[in-house]
Formats: structure tokens, C-alpha cells, sequence
């Protein structure tokens, strides 16, 4: 049997929405995996004050995703104490898991801020990255950062100025492995379902039914 290509696809999950499942496919699609691991964050290195509590986002991804082909949820950073440092999670997943052909899923927002992160030049060559982008993206600041000053930007260069049609590979001499993967558009955004929530709204869009019923069972975001 070849070795299972599952991409690793972390994030608070404030709740989790519909704009997370549809990026997770889009992306399973593009680069061909077998699935899609959403691996929620237990204890964000940055806190934040709206978060709700892991155990309740960790269950909310499960109600989202259990009935969808190709996905499954993993609590490893909910169990684990202290940050949810993503180079913990992905030597941790390598070690359990050595056969399989790991991808780390991160916004282009994200891979921008990678010189912030703990350890981050282990986390680029841990494993393949992929970055989600959506039209419009800005490019030229990713050659500007120092954790990426080995990749050879130069197919992205061959674009033209325009944002790339389809994955397209970056590497770098030294083990890095990048695929830029545009991304449908999707307006419903964390941030506007909270306030929603908060406010008391009733039915507020981009929420799974499942996921909107467990929020009002137990209250969440009031």
C-alpha cells in the first residue's frame, strides 16, 4: 500500500465554520491527499479572551466534520499542557506516524508572520507546506522574509505579476518545500460569527447546524 498523504490543518476553530471545511477540501482536492487532519489548538501561545474553551472547540470541529469523507480530527494539542507550538505537533505526528507523507496546511497571513514563530526554521523543513491564498494575494513579501531566504521564487516570478492558476511548487537547497494553492473565495469570516453570537442572534450564517446547536446547548460566546 503506498504511504497515506494526509495534509495537517491546525487552528483555534473559534468556532469552526463552513469557510474551514470548504478551504480543507479545496486544498485536499489540489494537492491530491487522502485527508485532511484538523488538529485544533489547545493552549494558543498567543491567549486571547474570546477563545473558547478546547474541549468545546475540539468537540465542535468533530460534529463538523464526522459525516464528511476524508476528514478526521485529532486532539493531540488539546491533550497536550503548555503552548500548542506547531513543530511539537508535527515531530510528534512524524514520530507516531513515520510512514506517512505529512503536509502542513497555513494561510499565506501565516506563513508571512513565520519568523515570529517557535523554531521556525525546523517547522519549514519538518514537512512539505502548503500556503492557501486567495486572489490578490501579495506575493513579493514573501521573498522579504529571512526564514525563506534560500527559496528560489522564481516560477513565481514566470507568472507575471499575476497570482498563480494552480499549486505551484517553491523550494529551497537546503529542504524547503512550499506549494502556493489558490483557494476559492469565502465570505464568512470567525470574527463576524462571534460578534453574531454574541449579540444574540439566532441563525447566523457560515455555522454547520450541528455546530450551531452545540453553541446554544452550552452557551458558548455570550
Amino acid at each position: 500500500m503506498p504511504a497515506p498523504r494526509i495534509g495537517i490543518f491546525g487552528g483555534t476553530f473559534n468556532p469552526v465554520h463552513t469557510c474551514h471545511l470548504r478551504v480543507a477540501e479545496a486544498c485536499r482536492k489540489a494537492l491530491a491527499l487522502d485527508r485532511i487532519r484538523f488538529i485544533p489548538a489547545g493552549e494558543p501561545p498567543l491567549k486571547r479572551h474570546d477563545l473558547a474553551p478546547a474541549a468545546h472547540r475540539l468537540e465542535m470541529v468533530r460534529l463538523a466534520t464526522e459525516h464528511i469523507a476524508g476528514f478526521e480530527v485529532d486532539a493531540i494539542e488539546v491533550r497536550r499542557s503548555g503552548p500548542s507550538w506547531t513543530i511539537d505537533t508535527l515531530d510528534a505526528l512524524c514520530a507516531a506516524f513515520p510512514a506517512t507523507r505529512w503536509t502542513l496546511i497555513l494561510g499565506l497571513d501565516a506563513l508571512l508572520r513565520i519568523d515570529a514563530w517557535h523554531r521556525p526554521d525546523a517547522v519549514l523543513r519538518r514537512v512539505p507546506l502548503a500556503v492557501l491564498f486567495r486572489p490578490g494575494a501579495r506575493f513579493g513579501q514573501l521573498a522579504e522574509l529571512s526564514a525563506l531566504a534560500g527559496v528560489d521564487f522564481s516560477p513565481l516570478l514566470d507568472c507575471c505579476g499575476r497570482d498563480p492558476e494552480a499549486p505551484l511548487p517553491l523550494t529551497s537547497a537546503d529542504g524547503i518545500r512550499l506549494t502556493l494553492v489558490p483557494i476559492p473565495p469565502c465570505p464568512v469570516s470567525g470574527t463576524a460569527i462571534r460578534k453574531a453570537l454574541t449579540a444574540g442572534t439566532e441563525a447566523v450564517e457560515g455555522l454547520p447546524p450541528t455546530v450551531a446547536a452545540y453553541i446554544r446547548t452550552h452557551r458558548l460566546y455570550r
